[in-house]
């Protein structure tokens, strides 16, 4: 099979798995805060007197948010490692368009953020952390009522700074500080003297 085909159908195969796992975390990031109000109101709502609640019922709330806290994070560890492959299928991308010379390649040519910091795993930065210091205030209503809201800030600061920096840090593992052009546009550039093009390393 010649190199070309070889090229075309892993180019193929490797824009399937990527709008796969894009597809599923955009659904995630917009569930999850749905999901964790909705439950949050069902369980506050079964409540007659939130100042007299029985012991049995505190640690049962408790539980619930023990139990929303823990699956929030199992998908924010998920999400942690989706952007992490959609890393390596971005940079796997951008070779093969710089191979088949495909100037407007959907890799090469991805739009990166808008105002330099704001992408996808800003958003998921930004939401996933909300939910888990959510889930943190309600379980600690039940528990430790005296550690909110300290702790659920702290978590919430903990989560949005960590992913931030786990994405500059896998910005540099792919792409050093280096743009990423393609050998076609890169010889535009040299004949014509114009700017190269903006980082094409965004993560997600």
């Amino acid at each position: 099979m010649h190199k070309l085909e070889i090229e075309i159908k892993a180019y193929e195969q490797l824009c399937i798995s990527y709008h796969a796992i894009d597809d599923f975390r955009a659904k995630l990031l917009g569930l999850l805060p749905l999901v964790t109000g909705t439950s949050m109101s069902f369980l506050l709502g079964k409540l007659e007197d939130v100042k007299n609640i029985s012991i049995e019922m505190s640690s049962l709330l408790a539980f619930m948010g023990a139990f929303g806290l823990l699956i929030t994070l199992g998908l924010f560890s998920y999400e942690i490692f989706g952007i992490k492959k959609c890393a390596a299928l971005i940079k796997a991308g951008q070779d093969l368009e710089d191979s088949m010379n495909i100037e407007n390649g959907q890799f090469l040519q991805r739009p990166q953020n808008i105002a330099h910091f704001i992408n996808e795993p800003f958003a998921a930065g930004v939401i996933y952390p909300t939910v888990i210091a959510a889930w943190t205030f309600f379980t600690l209503a039940f528990t430790w009522p005296a550690a909110n809201p300290l702790i659920p800030i702290l978590v919430l600061a903990m989560g949005f700074a960590g992913i931030l920096l786990f994405e500059h840090n896998l910005r540099k593992t792919y792409w050093g500080n280096k743009h990423h052009v393609n050998t076609r546009q890169k010889s535009k550039d040299e004949h014509t003297s114009t700017p190269e093009r903006g980082d094409l390393g965004s993560t997600a």
